[in-house]
């Protein structure tokens, strides 16, 4: 980004962080207090001003401030395409390695890794977060049984993907193939299916036990109001259910 654009870009931001100042709701990940949280392309009051954090971020971290023994037990993290948002807080974790990466990385230190075929060796890591990966990969069984593989024994999967509650069934077809129609049927133009609720069932057979968390299971109303969060994100939470074959 050329120069002049980044301090354009900057003293945008700080008007925007002052404009919304108040104390209406507040962001688990960065902090910050706003008058509203920021719309979003399709829907409104979805960002934090401050660090960018969607939903499903500050949902999240709040998972991590609501069961600390998840990151205070954990030497190792993988996390596959990281956001700016999380990626700053859990790289600060003290005695945490902390390790990112995608199938086409952007930033120096991220490793390029494929979730279907991943070069690292077996139980490597005590915790995984794979978020809104899932979704766009056309051999999802494959990378589940990955994921399970570089887990430890004692370790810990975090997994969301976008989901249609009100399907009973996931939602496949190969034969759907251009962006257009992917967004009409799978939400997103890079998307190849669509969840139901029965991605935990598909978490479990790949060898992991799953524990669904909702905002309801990790606040109260009013905290759920001031956080932002949204009742269409389903943390899935897993661990290996037994010894990888």
């Amino acid at each position: 980004m050329p120069a002049a654009a980044r301090v354009t870009r900057g003293v945008r931001r700080r008007l925007d962080l002052h404009r919304h100042r108040g104390d209406a709701v507040a962001c688990p990940v960065c902090g910050g207090r706003f008058d509203a949280f920021k719309d979003d392309w399709n829907r409104p009051r979805a960002l934090c001003w401050g660090c960018g954090a969607h939903e499903r971020h500050r949902l999240q971290w709040l998972l991590f401030e609501r069961r600390p023994e998840l990151l205070a037990g954990a030497r190792d993290l993988l996390h596959f395409a990281p956001e700016w948002c999380l990626r700053r807080r859990l790289d600060a974790v003290g005695g945490l390695r902390y390790v990112t990466g995608d199938l086409e990385p952007e930033l120096p230190g991220d490793l390029r890794l494929d979730v279907t075929a991943l070069e690292l060796p077996d139980a490597a890591f005590d915790g995984i977060i794979c978020s809104h990966v899932l979704e766009h990969v056309p051999q999802d069984t494959q990378a589940m049984r990955e994921l399970r593989r570089v887990l430890r024994p004692d370790g810990w999967l975090l997994a969301l993907v976008p989901i249609d509650a009100t399907r009973t069934a996931t939602y496949e077809d190969a034969s759907i193939v251009t962006p257009e129609a992917r967004l009409a049927a799978f939400w997103q133009h890079d998307h190849v299916r669509l969840y139901a609720p029965d991605f935990a069932d598909r978490l479990r057979a790949a060898g992991f036990t799953v524990e669904v968390l909702r905002p309801t299971d990790l606040a109260d109303d009013d905290e759920i109001a001031r956080f932002g969060l949204s009742d269409a994100d389903w943390l899935h939470l897993c661990r290996p259910a037994s010894p990888v074959g």
